[in-house]
């Protein structure tokens, strides 16, 4: 029972901690957001390529009965898959503020993750 207090605390502490941030980042101003997006997104792909590297696929080798080709080509397969799937969804991009290729891409994306995500998650 002490252990899933300490979760749910953990859980909201982490919730309102990103609210905050988020309500934070949103009253900076225009010049102050484009120069930390690059390094928000920099930390975030660090701390997911931390958390797969340095946990996820440890624990993968051991759950296996120690079969590190199988484990490891699969982690390759499925970057590779994501490096083409990226190169057919969005093929082309820009950097100017208005820019229709990248804007037409986005939602469809983000919709396609989140419904993998969710199904996903009801499965398990």
């Amino acid at each position: 029972m002490l252990l899933l207090l300490w979760i749910i605390l953990f859980s909201v502490l982490g919730s309102v901690g990103a609210i905050i941030l988020a309500m934070i980042f949103i009253l900076l101003g225009k010049n102050q957001q484009e120069v930390l997006i690059p390094c928000l997104v920099a930390f975030a792909t660090g701390t997911l390529l931390s958390a797969a590297l340095l946990g996820m696929i440890p624990n993968a080798i051991i759950t296996s009965g120690n079969q590190i080709n199988t484990v490891l080509s699969m982690v390759l397969g499925g970057i590779i898959f994501f490096f083409i799937l990226e190169k057919l969804v969005i093929w082309r991009h820009c950097h100017r503020e208005e820019c229709e290729v990248t804007e037409a891409a986005t939602g469809p994306i983000i919709l396609f993750g989140d419904a993998f995500h969710n199904f996903v998650d009801g499965i398990v």
